[in-house]
């Protein structure tokens, strides 16, 4: 189902064929959801009465699900007769080739239907289950019933989403934050929520207003239901929602670099270890703010180092670009130079042969007349001169995971006693998230043990989660020639606690960064101060291999390491509170970061 999606829901029995039609080629609904059967007043089953398929169900169809099942009624015929029911409408869904078994939840207690659901799951070809539960200001309920059933399933959670119906009240922004956790596939909003404005059309109060745009952010579904829904203007209300849809916010630069990237985990760069392809290049060189950020950076150590004394000329500085690549931070250095009207003499050390490449092509251009190429690992190479300006850009999305402080440790002899390092700090942060889609999208990757998938951090666009408390401070590093006696020790131990303000399940951390290039220049994917447009990097995720259901009030308790070996580093992680579990990564075994080349 692509976007923007409307669908429509309705009860009506007969000609449903016809009814479809209707919605498809004249009313050009996106998708229609159907009831699949119905109990007749006798008691007896009555499937939904199908004879030509002139509609891709599989892609345009929802069914749903009679209210009237009830498989954990305390009554023992009806529950009985209700698993009879619900097996049919399993069979006769799967017949039908409709996309999702749709099922509402209207009491706490599903156990009987949870067991009767995972095992349709295992054999139903691809069919998922939605459960629908109505949700308003008054509801607390409603998300401890989802959560119930969901936490129960025991396999094919991936196959299951929730569709929330929103009741006569508004849920707090709180209650919304919660479920953008979830797997919201849909919100259904009845008709009679709608009032008339002036000019007689349907529309939608300012606070639903918002929540359905919200919606649209987390690529939600809407579903239109109410009584005899299909003959009463219904395609007022869909252009109306059609409309919401195109009035919602564009998106940033930032988000369009990440459409298609949301919720995909990554493994993390190791570009020391292994060199960058051109391509990976051509993509982190497009960013419009983080050269922008090296350029400022840059023009004010100049202004500082170079201005000359009265009379005098500006002082040449020389400016080491080390890990140059294909030479986007070597042009910030030269436009900086430009902007300052103080001479550069830069050296562009670069290891990788792609990278290489490119940078001898690019000092054929005049503009890049003081430039020299060293084709070296900077740890190794030993300059003709000092630097006064040492620019590099190491930085992983948890800060030092790409390995920039044991780079930058063995670079800091290329500097003055007095030089300057760009970045001169940068700090990674931690905080703690509930998201069963990235839970999901850990535990079902391919060809990896499952206990191997969740000692590992990934690189990810955070989309639907839900990030409960503020990000706090984990590692620290700063690069300077202040003290060249001083042993460098790069491993770290944090202890964190953080709170919660409402029960959820968390599923693990998301960790971020943001670097001081010079004085009050900085780069940053903080939520609370990203660098406007910046886009060369995506949070990391950091997941808990078990789940934990978290009370309103806990107390949330995060032990993390950083260990440093000769030949390699690595995170471990461990829970601690409100139940400690076991350390995750324990001795690298899993992922670690390779520091030989």
């Amino acid at each position: 189902m692509a976007d923007p999606i409307v669908g429509i829901e309705y009860q009506r029995f007969k000609d449903i064929e016809t009814d479809v039609e209707l919605l498809f080629e004249d009313l050009h609904f996106g998708f229609a959801v159907i009831p699949l059967s119905e109990i007749s007043e006798e008691g007896k089953f009555k499937a939904l009465p199908i004879h030509d398929y002139k509609f891709d169900w599989a892609n345009k169809v929802l069914g749903v699900v009679p209210p009237s099942i009830n498989v954990d009624s305390d009554d023992k015929v009806i529950r009985k007769n209700s698993e009879e029911w619900l097996e049919k409408n399993f069979k006769w869904a799967i017949f039908t080739n409709v996309s999702a078994i749709m099922i509402d939840l209207t009491s706490q207690n599903n156990y009987n239907l949870v067991r009767l659901c995972a095992y349709h799951l295992r054999k139903c070809h691809g069919r998922s289950i939605w459960f629908r539960i109505k949700v308003d200001a008054e509801s607390d309920g409603a998300w401890d019933t989802w959560n119930n059933v969901f936490s129960s399933l025991p396999e094919n959670q991936n196959k299951v989403g929730v569709v929330l119906e929103i009741g006569d009240t508004i849920p707090s922004e709180l209650e919304m934050k919660r479920w953008s956790a979830e797997l919201v596939m849909a919100i259904s909003i009845a008709t009679d929520k709608f009032v008339t404005n002036k000019e007689n059309y349907p529309v939608l109060r300012k606070d639903l207003q918002n929540l359905v745009i919200n919606s649209f952010k987390y690529k939600c579904q809407l579903i239109l239901h109410g009584d005899d829904i299909i003959g009463k203007g219904i395609e007022t209300y869909r252009n109306y929602l059609y409309h919401l849809y195109e009035s919602k916010p564009r998106r940033t630069a930032y988000e369009d670099f990440a459409y298609g990237y949301d919720d995909y985990l990554q493994i993390p760069l190791q570009p020391l270890k292994d060199n960058l392809d051109n391509n990976t290049y051509e993509i982190f060189e497009k960013d419009p703010i983080k050269y922008k950020q090296y350029e400022e950076a840059v023009y004010q150590i100049l202004l500082d180092r170079g201005s000359p004394v009265p009379g005098g000329e500006p002082l040449k500085q020389v400016v080491m670009v080390v890990g140059a690549g294909r030479g986007p931070l070597v042009r910030a250095s030269l436009n900086a130079s430009a902007r300052a009207k103080v001479p550069v003499k830069v050296y562009a050390v670069e290891k990788n042969e792609c990278a290489l490449v490119v940078l001898r092509n690019l000092i054929t251009d005049p503009y890049f007349a003081d430039v020299t190429i060293i084709d070296s690992d900077m740890r190794e190479w030993d300059p003709p001169e000092k630097a006064d300006i040492l620019v590099s850009e190491l930085l992983g999305s948890f800060s030092d995971n790409e390995l920039s402080p044991e780079c930058l440790d063995g670079a800091m002899r290329l500097m003055k006693d007095d030089g300057h390092s760009v970045p001169c700090e940068y700090t990674s942060y931690l905080a703690p998230l509930s998201s069963r889609k990235l839970f999901n999208a850990v535990d079902n990757q391919p060809d990896n043990k499952r206990e191997d998938k969740f000692h590992q951090g990934y690189v990810v666009r955070l989309l639907n989660c839900y990030v409960f408390d503020k990000s706090k401070k984990c590692f620290v590093f700063q690069h300077s020639n202040s003290d060249k006696s001083e042993v460098i020790d790069n491993s770290r131990h944090v202890r964190l606690e953080f709170n919660t303000d409402i029960d959820l399940v968390l599923h693990g951390f998301a960790g971020y960064f943001d670097a001081k290039l010079y004085r009050d220049v900085y780069i940053s994917i903080l939520p609370e101060t990203h660098s406007q447009d910046m886009f060369s990097w995506f949070p990391m995720y950091f997941p808990i291999k078990t789940p934990l259901l978290v009370k309103k009030g806990d107390k949330v308790g995060l032990d993390m390491w950083r260990v440093v070996e000769q030949s390699k580093v690595w995170y471990e992680w461990a829970l601690t509170d409100p139940s400690p579990q076991p350390l995750h990564n324990t001795q690298g075994d899993t992922y670690w970061i390779g520091l030989l080349t």
